[in-house]
């Protein structure tokens, strides 16, 4: 009754979905949403219900999906990044983009409620809310998790006919936000929170060290072991990452030359901006063209 099943690559090459069913589960109770039109800046792709059993498994290589993961029922076994955590009732975890993960049930039975998210605003919203570093959250209050579910959930299945996209994308980030706010902003210093939306606000300006130390209130020192300790990398490091992210995102939803790009970020020239991302993505920005559907 164990079915392997099909090894599913997806469009860029490098994600794969590979995993064992049992008799008939896991049931996915979804409602989809196809790509909208205009784009959104966050729209959730899948909402709904996932019934498993102990015997079901699933692991995504290189995860070309962001979902955020509500347990109701169960236990959940979920591993990213060589991490393993059981996830329980009432707790959540995060499917991360561009990471390795897998997910199972330790109990016989488990259900969890399920929204998959995009959008081209989606990593820099998890990055600039800490959520891109968290894996599972234990909330403290459910309330406000539940209604914004629940609003997504409306929005996909048609029964709040009321919903405008526009709706529809705050809802996904009012999600995001109450996450935020039960997870990250208790780990992360109010001073360091403020650094990192004024450097996601600014990345199409060159960095200037002055503003980053007006905007905490510390010292140069106290900034970089701040960074050090919560962001594993140094100011210069984590914007230029971000920077990168922004320039994929524009590149992938947007008709945007590599020049237009390379300018809007403020690069010092196409080639320079080209030679970076290829040392990030390990591909040349070409290959994150935007491309018009058929």
């Amino acid at each position: 009754m164990i079915r392997r099943i099909r090894v599913q690559r997806e469009p860029n090459g490098r994600s794969r979905l590979e995993g064992y069913d049992y008799a008939g589960y896991p049931i996915h109770n979804f409602f989809y949403m196809n790509d909208p039109k205009p784009v959104l800046p966050l729209w959730a792709s899948v909402a709904g219900v996932d019934e498993w059993r102990k015997e079901c498994y699933r692991r995504r290589v290189f995860s070309d999906t962001f979902a955020v993961e509500y347990v109701q029922q169960g236990v959940f076994i979920f591993q990213q990044n060589h991490v393993t955590m059981k996830v329980r009732p009432g707790e959540i975890f995060l499917v991360h983009l561009d990471r390795d993960n897998s997910m199972c049930c330790e109990t016989d039975f488990a259900v969890k409620r399920t929204v998959i998210m995009r959008g081209p605003l989606l990593r820099p919203t998890l990055a600039s809310l800490g959520l891109d570093r968290i894996d599972r959250i234990a909330p403290r209050e459910h309330g406000e998790i539940d209604r914004c579910f629940d609003r997504i959930c409306a929005a996909a299945d048609g029964s709040a006919p009321r919903c405008t996209p526009r709706d529809y994308s705050i809802a996904c980030y009012a999600l995001l936000l109450e996450l935020a706010e039960q997870a990250v902003s208790r780990q992360r210093p109010r001073e360091l929170q403020r650094v990192l939306e004024y450097m996601h606000a600014h990345l199409n300006e060159p960095l200037r060290m002055a503003e980053l130390l007006h905007v905490s209130g510390w010292s140069s020192a106290t900034l970089h072991r701040q960074f050090r300790r919560y962001m594993k990398d140094s100011p210069m490091e984590y914007f230029l990452g971000q920077k990168l992210e922004r320039a994929k995102s524009l590149l992938e939803n947007h008709p945007y030359s590599i020049k237009e790009v390379a300018e809007m970020l403020h690069y010092a020239s196409p080639q320079y901006f080209a030679s970076e991302f290829k040392k990030k993505y390990g591909v040349p920005p070409g290959r994150f063209k935007y491309r018009i559907a058929d």
